[in-house]
């Protein structure tokens, strides 16, 4: 299980950046992300894409940490569940970037549905 933590930290902090190297494609200034960032810069739709599905990924890792970090102290064996919230989660990013609606908003219920089964997997073991 801690493999599958580290690997979606990693994953969260490779996806922080990909808004600005977006951002320095389409011509945004370097200078511009040293910056203050006080001048209003139009930003790239595919940036504003990234950065809405880390948002995303960001409220959801409110729950998978603390969820994984129960089952490593209670030795429960959640990594199934845990493996397909990830590649869930890596499949999101890319159907955010793509603009694909429909599709992109099952895969999300699947991740919910992931973090659900890791939370009764818990509970069943605490009561």
């Amino acid at each position: 299980m801690t493999d599958i933590i580290l690997l979606t930290l990693l994953f969260y902090f490779i996806q922080i950046p990909i808004p600005m190297i977006i951002g320095l494609t389409k011509g945004i200034s370097i200078s511009y992300y040293f910056s203050a960032r006080d001048d209003a810069v139009k930003i790239p739709v595919l940036s504003e894409r990234v950065i809405r599905a880390t948002n995303n990924l960001r409220e959801s890792l409110f729950i998978f940490i603390p969820l994984s970090i129960l089952s490593i102290i209670f030795d429960i064996d959640i990594t199934m569940a845990a493996s397909v919230w990830l590649v869930a989660r890596a499949i999101y990013l890319a159907l955010y970037y793509l603009g694909a609606n429909l599709i992109r908003t099952i895969v999300w219920g699947i991740s919910i549905i992931c973090l659900i089964d890791m939370g009764i997997r818990i509970f069943k073991h605490a009561i």
